[in-house]
């Protein structure tokens, strides 16, 4: 893999928000052989979801907790989906700018129905009849630490909650247990991350000191590095669609009001959610 354009983009800083021309299409073969990939990564993590048919037909934005560095187990539950509707009715994922800096990996993760997340990409994608997944949280939420697990971080991000509100498509919390405990941060290193003004030309708060294995203990950018995450058992919880005023009863300065209200909604149900799962844990890992 030539490194040298992420590098680049690093160095200057040009990690964009510029929205796609268009909706990037979704092939159903890669989407398939993706989802056979990814299912050993489901049968090591013991996957159990629940509440499948909960997600309602059409447009929906589904709201997940995020966690576990880069193991990517927060979408793990798209292989139920997937096997239960098929592959024309494509869920998709909003990511961070990163994915998008190399030609290849670009048109991969593309074809999946991964794209960059932007405002405009995101009201495409629902105008378009299609369900999409967020993780407002982003690295706030999925490199705190290891004793923050069972919190959800949600970081004041109204984005989704706007975006329900403007269109009219109902949230649906999605949210798992375990994800967080397979691998261990000890500390996110906020306060480090901000002084070297990352939040601004990488879009990135953290810079975490963290367990994995087989490095032992990684520091910084050495978080970026692969690892083999902890056999820890996932269950995630799919809760009831959450609905928004209709756009037609709303003038344009209910908007963030309304935005408001839906987000704490949204964020206390989620909590209540993860508490029920955590409950149900005996033990980290084991489940």
């Amino acid at each position: 893999m030539n490194r040298e354009p992420l590098l680049r983009a690093i160095r200057g800083g040009r990690f964009g928000r510029d929205a796609d021309a268009e909706l990037s299409a979704v092939d159903p073969k890669r989407l398939r052989a993706a989802v056979r990939r990814f299912d050993l990564l489901a049968r090591y993590h013991r996957l159990e979801v629940r509440g499948l048919d909960r997600l309602p037909e059409g447009p929906a934005v589904l709201v997940g907790n995020h966690n576990a560095g880069l193991n990517p187990v927060d979408g793990l539950f798209l292989i139920h989906y997937y096997r239960s509707v098929g592959y024309d009715k494509p869920i998709y994922v909003l990511a961070h700018d990163i994915l998008f800096k190399h030609g290849r990996l670009n048109e991969l993760v593309r074809s999946v129905g991964i794209i960059p997340a932007h405002p405009r990409n995101a009201r495409r994608v629902l105008e378009a009849g299609h369900k999409l997944l967020v993780f407002p949280g982003g690295d706030l939420e999925n490199l705190r630490p290891f004793r923050e697990r069972r919190r959800i971080i949600l970081a004041g991000r109204k984005g989704f909650a706007r975006l329900s509100v403007r269109t009219g498509a109902p949230i649906v919390p999605v949210v798992n247990a375990g994800a967080h405990e397979t691998m261990i941060v000890l500390s996110q290193g906020r306060r480090l991350a901000r002084r070297l003004g990352m939040h601004r030309w990488a879009r990135v708060n953290s810079l975490p000191i963290m367990l994995a294995f087989p490095w032992g203990v990684l520091v910084g950018p050495g978080a970026a590095l692969p690892y083999v995450p902890l056999p820890s058992k996932v269950t995630v919880q799919i809760g009831e669609p959450i609905a928004s005023p209709l756009p037609s009863t709303l003038r344009e300065g209910d908007v963030e009001l309304e935005a408001k209200k839906l987000y704490g909604r949204v964020e206390q149900t989620m909590q209540g959610l993860l508490d029920t799962l955590y409950d149900e844990r005996a033990l980290p890992i084991i489940g």
